[in-house]
């Protein structure tokens, strides 16, 4: 099973694993990455939260849990930058063509090591979200999948969003001041693609000749967030090898881990 990223919205931002909102819905996760519209999403005021995936790792000792981190934001400050990034896609479509061959498929990596996650979980659906298959240089599909990333997120919306990354980052750490860091320098990501979506011009001809060109060659901060992305139906084609760094068109509210509202979760308890 693939370590993944997991996004929700929700009502609250948890300060621990059982600070659970009155509201909570699935939006999207990915195997071995963050997707670039996951930070636009976060980046609305992100800030480190309580995990509601998991509470500590199953090493821990008995009564001295890892405390495990994750990223809350703003849904609204998010999705109002997705949507102005949407429309500056949307008018690129027509005259895009991608500036680079495809790239080198990307290495797996080692198995999940969900295991590690100590109890107090509840998994849903192990279904992971299918990778686009790979398509000719074009953006047939593009439009739609656009009409129904914020057709979606319309449909979804709460007060806060949620981000995991745990199953990422215990791929690397499992020592609580670095598992904590690495939530922090994902914080710092998501910032960073806001500050990119928000630098680019009003004028939408401008904006997308500035996007075009920030694609395709490594330009100075902020606009380096946007280096390496693709606006053609190979997007998200990270298993193909077409792209290494996946848009995130892909939302469905069932994921690995659905996890419980508060009355849920006090019913648990009884």
């Amino acid at each position: 099973m693939a370590n993944r990223s997991y996004l929700y919205s929700l009502s609250n931002r948890p300060s621990s694993f059982a600070d659970r909102p009155e509201t909570i819905s699935g939006l999207s996760e990915w195997a071995y990455d963050v997707p670039f519209m996951y930070r636009a999403l976060m980046s609305g005021d992100p800030q480190l939260c309580g995990s509601l995936v998991a509470d500590g790792l199953s090493g821990d000792e008995p009564g001295h849990p890892t405390v495990i981190r994750a990223v809350s934001s703003r849904f609204d400050l998010g999705f109002d930058r997705v949507q102005r990034f949407t429309r500056i896609v949307r008018a690129s479509l027509a005259e895009y063509v991608p500036s680079a061959e495809p790239q080198a498929a990307v290495a797996m990596r080692p198995t999940s090591l969900l295991g590690r996650l100590k109890g107090f979980v509840f998994p849903g659906s192990e279904a992971a979200p299918a990778a686009s298959k790979a398509a000719p240089a074009a953006a047939t599909q593009m439009p739609i999948w656009l009409d129904e990333t914020l057709a979606f997120l319309e449909a979804h919306r709460d007060q806060y969003l949620l981000l995991e990354t745990i199953e990422l980052d215990i791929m690397s750490y499992d020592e609580e001041a670095a598992l904590l860091s690495c939530v922090e320098q994902e914080i710092a990501r998501c910032l960073h693609v806001g500050a990119a979506i928000d630098a680019l011009p009003n004028d939408i001809a401008e904006a997308v000749l500035q996007l075009k060109r920030a694609i395709a060659q490594k330009c100075e901060a902020p606009f380096d967030a946007f280096f390496g992305l693709r606006l053609d139906d190979d997007c998200d084609s990270t298993r193909t090898g077409a792209t290494e760094h996946p848009l995130g068109l892909q939302w469905f509210e069932v994921l690995y881990f659905k996890l419980l509202n508060r009355a849920e979760y006090e019913a648990r308890q009884d």
